[in-house]
């Protein structure tokens, strides 16, 4: 069965005792009480008493001296119940402390077995399983399992129980915490301690109440007393002589004797409870020492527990302060790291400027030198075209000649032919009109003829007159090309070059191929194989030079799509940089306030000081002692100090900054673009300089008059009366002759002669 089905038929069992409040969740057993009221309900007779923690409690510890009791009494209830020995089925050790601190499922079903088992074996075990009867299916099920599987194990059940008591160990195996045994100890001297203060209560108030019956039985002892007295007088006076009186008296006495024996007998037996009441009280004074010793022990346990408890917390303060500190250093560590990271990826920036810079100037040399050679692709594109179709013009121009050279061969073997004719002709019959007639024809042939390769002539000269004009174009384009003086430039100019020399390669071809056609012209018999080889040839030729530019095309797009990539991401950084730095200045403004805060409080602090010394002088000041005052102004005058010291590791601090905000500047003005405004923030950044150098001395003077009065002060050389402000009879004269006042002239006279000259301080 599974732990969830397990807890369900559990706690469906357990809700069927007569509880007072129904339990929801295994969370309500952790405390004990419920656990304790089942018990009680299983077995009256033995389960007697009550919890050592009463009171509930939200800490665990209290819980786990109620669970640890209440298991001690169930194991040795099953074992009273089954002979001395407990189900092999059952887990008798299940691990208390984590159901009393985390509330286990697991470990609180082991205990609930132990309860179902319990129940099963008491004197009421009829009545329950009359009750599980009438639980619903599966919980009777699931209980009729539980049962049968504390009974008669599995192997299985046997390696899980196993593997809890090494999961889970037991109390003993337990390593228990000294504070957790101390607050344990503590607990058992409380309840100790109130078991005892009870008993104490309940014989206080035993006492009381003997001493009232004593009071009472004494104040009846003192009225038997009186009768008896007053009975002896009687019987006295009697026995001088009045016989009258003796039968009635004798009845009297007899009655007085019976009434003396009875308030005897009741004396003895009050003086019997005194005497008892005697023994309690010895008993209960020895108790009141056990008490008293108990409280002595209770007391320095206490008084251990709280100086534990300052000691504990004086090492929780420090062991805050040392978090702190360590905080504070990783704080700063972290700063330094950040500082680093900042100078770094200010350098990188520097970098990434000038880099970004060149690539600029590069990128424009590119953009330059692209619709060139867009031009020149161009223009070899279209050069190929012409070619390609003077290649076609010429081979029309071949197979056209190849016809006529054709037909003029036939014509020739024709005229040969006649000519034989005419001769066999001739021989056999001279006559004057057939030879006229003949010798006309063959001439007009043969003019025809010698026209024709005339032609053939002319036009070759006219292809070779195209073909050179075709060579000097592109020598005039290579002539024609600008120079420049940059490496990117000379870069791009070899590849053009290369790119210009595969031009010429071809343009050799093309005249290789041109010669071949001439010679083709020649040769006419060769010229269909010679022909079409070089046809064949230009084309391969043409198709991986324009493969290879497509290349260089791309590798040139690629390359500008890189630099503006570098680009982007060093103006990104540059970005970056500036928010860093702008940050960084808007601290440094504040605590520049905070330091003028200071500065003023400390000032206003020294002026009231020395209103009332002035005051003093005059005779109609405070009440306050001159050593108030003198305390009070070495107390400024340590502020003013500290203020100081402040001040100058800021200006430090600003002064580094300062400096390398410089260099920064230093690196840009290396790249800058515009001078003028260059210029500007240079002349701004003096003026800036101007003022921080002035503010450095003036603390610095400032730093050493308070340095010189304080020790003056201290040594005892000036008197309070100078320490005071100046009358009103005093003229403006005598109150700037102080040192301070000079100083601070000689530096502001300084400063004047310094500002009309920037560049020297620069």
């Amino acid at each position: 069965m599974n732990v969830e089905s397990v807890t369900s038929t559990l706690l469906e069992w357990m809700n069927s005792f007569p509880l007072v409040t129904s339990i929801g969740s295994i969370d309500d057993l952790s405390d004990g009480f419920t656990l304790w009221e089942i018990l009680q309900d299983i077995d009256p007779q033995y389960f007697l008493g009550e919890l050592p923690e009463r009171s509930s409690s939200d800490h665990w510890v209290q819980r786990w001296q109620n669970l640890k009791h209440i298991h001690k009494l169930l194991i040795s209830y099953i074992r009273t119940q089954s002979d001395g020995e407990v189900p092999p089925g059952l887990n008798t050790a299940p691990d208390l402390k984590s159901i009393a601190e985390r509330k286990s499922y697991i470990q609180t079903c082991e205990l609930l077995k132990l309860f179902l088992f319990a129940a099963i074996s008491s004197p009421n075990a009829e009545s329950y399983i009359v009750t599980m009867q009438k639980l619903s299916t599966p919980t009777q099920e699931g209980l009729k399992d539980l049962i049968q599987e504390a009974q008669s194990p599995t192997e299985d059940r046997i390696d899980e129980l196993r593997h809890e008591s090494t999961t889970y160990p037991t109390e003993n195996q337990v390593l228990i915490d000294p504070e957790l045994r101390f607050e344990e100890r503590v607990g058992k001297v409380i309840a100790e301690n109130e078991k005892l203060s009870n008993e104490k209560k309940e014989l206080e108030k035993d006492v009381e109440s003997l001493r009232f019956r004593l009071d009472r039985m004494q104040e009846q002892n003192d009225s038997l007393q009186d009768q008896l007295s007053s009975t002896e007088d009687r019987l006295a006076a009697l026995k001088s002589g009045r016989a009258d009186l003796i039968p009635t008296a004798k009845g009297g006495t007899r009655q007085q004797e019976e009434l003396i024996a009875t308030q005897e007998a009741k004396l003895a037996a009050v003086q019997d409870e005194v005497d008892h009441l005697r023994m309690t009280v010895e008993s209960l004074k020895v108790k009141n020492q056990r008490y008293q010793k108990l409280q002595d022990d209770y007391d320095e346990i206490k008084t251990e527990r709280d100086q534990l408890a300052r000691r504990a917390n004086a090492a929780e303060k420090y062991r805050q302060k040392l978090q702190t500190s360590q905080d504070f250093e990783k704080e700063n560590l972290t700063l330094k790291k950040k500082i680093k990271d900042l100078e770094g990826q200010l350098k990188e920036s520097d970098l990434s400027q000038r880099s970004a810079s060149e690539r600029d100037i590069e990128l424009d040399e590119y953009r330059k030198l692209i619709p060139k050679i867009e031009q020149d692709r161009h223009e070899i594109q279209n050069m190929k075209k012409q070619l390609e179709f003077d290649n076609h013009a010429l081979q029309e121009r071949l197979e056209s000649a190849e016809e006529q050279h054709l037909r003029d061969e036939s014509l020739i073997t024709e005229l040969r032919e006649r000519l034989g004719e005419v001769n066999s002709l001739e021989s056999a019959t001279p006559g004057a009109t057939t030879p006229t007639k003949a010798n006309g024809t063959f001439h007009g042939d043969l003019e025809s003829v010698v026209k024709r390769e005339t032609h053939l002539a002319l036009e070759n000269e006219e292809l070779r007159r195209e073909l050179e004009k075709y060579r000097g174009e592109s020598q005039e384009d290579d002539e024609s090309e600008p120079t420049s003086d940059n490496e990117t430039a000379r870069k791009l100019r070899h590849e053009l070059n290369i790119v210009r020399e595969q031009r010429a390669n071809t343009e050799a071809r093309l005249q290789i191929t041109e010669r071949q056609l001439i010679d083709a012209k020649q040769d006419l018999e060769l010229v269909d194989k010679d022909r079409l080889e070089a046809l064949h040839e230009i084309r391969a030729a043409n198709s991986a030079e324009i493969s290879k530019m497509r290349q260089s095309w791309d590798q040139l797009n690629q390359k500008i799509r890189d630099l503006e990539a570098k680009l982007g991401a060093s103006n990104s950084m540059i970005s970056d940089i500036s928010n860093e730095c702008r940050s960084l200045q808007e601290s440094l403004s504040v605590r520049e306030t905070q330091l003028q805060r200071e500065e003023r409080f400390a000032l206003d602090e020294m002026k009231n000081i020395f209103d009332e010394i002035a005051q003093r002088a005059h005779g109609d000041g405070s009440d306050a002692t001159a050593s108030e005052l003198f305390k009070r102004f070495a107390q400024a005058t340590k502020q003013g100090a500290e203020v100081l010291t402040k001040r100058a590791i800021h200006t430090k601090q600003q002064n580094e900054i300062i400096q390398a905000l410089l260099e920064r500047i230093k690196h840009f003005e290396e790249f800058s673009v515009d001078p003028a405004r260059d210029k500007a923030e240079r002349e701004k950044q003096i003026g800036y300089m101007q003022v921080i150098q002035r503010q450095a001395r003036e603390i610095a003077l400032i730093s050493s008059a308070w340095y010189e009065q304080q020790s003056r002060l201290q040594n005892g050389s000036i008197p309070i009366p100078r320490l005071r402000h100046p009358t009103i009879s005093s003229s403006a004269t005598d109150i700037h002759r102080s040192w301070l006042a000079k100083q601070r002239a000689a530096m502001i006279g300084g400063s004047i002669a310094s500002s009309h000259n920037p560049t020297s301080q620069t």
